[in-house]
C-alpha cells in the first residue's frame, strides 16, 4: 500500500483521473469497476471533463458497478446504478459500456452471480476504484468479511445503513449486492480514494494495519498495486499516527 497526500478532493480527483488515463492509454478497452457515494463525484465529474476535452477516451471501456442496495431500481435517485449513469454514462453517451446491477432482481443472489460471471468472462479487472466506509468497508464488505469473500448478497452493517438513512427517511435497506475481497483483490490497480476529515481515523487505522476482518480495507494492503490517494483532511491523522 502506497499514500499518496493530495491538497485537497479535486486534488484527488485530478490524480484519481490521471490514472484512469494511464490504464486506458495502456488498454483502451480496459475493464474498470466504479464506485457511488460522494467520494468520487469530483473524479466522474473530472473524466466529463477531460474526455469532453478529448484529453482521454472511455468509448472502449467496459465498465462494471461495484455495488447496489437490494430493493433499489435502476431509475431510483437514491441507488448506485442511477448515480452512475447521472454522473458518468449519461454525460458521455456510455449506457452501453455499463455492466449495471439491478437491485430490484427477484433473485438477489442470481442477479449479483450473474454479474461476477460477466466480470469474469471479461478477466481480471484492470482498475478497480473504491471509496473507504467509516467503518472500513470497501464496496459492501461489512467489518467480519473474509479476504476470500467473493461476489454476493450482504446484511448491511448498521453504521453503513445509518450513513444511507438520511436518503430513505431514515429506513434505509438491510441488504447489498456487493463484489467481494476477492474481485477487487483480483484487479491489477486498486485505488482508494479517502476525502475528508471525518475519514482521517478510519484512514489512520487502514495505515497501520494489521490486515483484519474487522477493518476489510485493511485485507487489500497486501495488493501489488494499491494506491491510497488521501487529501490533507484525510491523511493528516494518518500522520500524526506515525503512519
Amino acid at each position: 500500500m502506497r499514500l499518496e497526500r493530495l491538497a485537497d478532493a479535486q486534488s484527488v480527483a485530478a490524480r484519481g483521473a490521471d490514472l484512469v488515463g494511464e490504464v486506458l492509454r495502456a488498454k483502451p478497452e480496459a475493464v474498470l469497476v466504479l464506485p457511488a457515494g460522494a467520494t468520487p463525484v469530483p473524479l466522474y465529474a473530472e473524466l466529463v471533463r477531460r474526455a469532453r476535452a478529448g484529453a482521454l477516451e472511455l468509448a472502449r471501456a467496459q465498465l462494471f458497478q461495484l455495488d447496489e442496495l437490494v430493493g433499489v431500481g435502476a431509475e431510483d435517485a437514491r441507488g448506485f446504478h442511477a448515480f452512475l449513469r447521472v454522473h458518468l454514462l449519461q454525460p458521455l453517451g456510455l449506457e452501453r459500456r455499463f455492466h449495471g446491477l439491478d437491485g430490484l432482481a427477484r433473485e438477489p443472489a442470481a442477479e449479483i452471480e450473474r454479474h461476477r460471471r460477466a466480470l469474469l468472462a471479461l478477466g481480471a479487472p484492470d482498475l478497480v476504484l473504491l471509496g473507504l466506509g467509516k467503518n472500513g468497508h470497501v464496496a459492501f464488505n461489512e467489518p467480519g468479511a473474509e479476504p476470500d469473500c467473493a461476489a454476493r448478497v450482504v446484511e448491511l452493517d448498521a453504521s453503513t445503513r445509518a450513513e444511507l438513512g438520511p436518503a430513505f427517511d431514515g429506513a434505509a435497506p438491510a441488504r447489498g449486492l456487493t463484489l467481494g475481497l476477492a474481485e477487487i483483490g483480483a484487479s491489477r490497480r486498486i485505488a482508494l480514494l479517502v476525502t475528508g476529515a471525518a475519514k482521517s481515523a478510519i484512514l489512520a487505522r487502514v495505515r497501520r494495519g494489521p490486515p483484519s476482518s474487522a477493518c476489510p480495507a485493511t485485507l487489500l494492503a497486501r495488493h501489488a498495486d494499491l494506491v491510497v490517494l488521501a487529501d490533507e483532511a484525510a491523511a493528516g491523522h494518518t500522520a500524526r499516527a506515525g503512519s
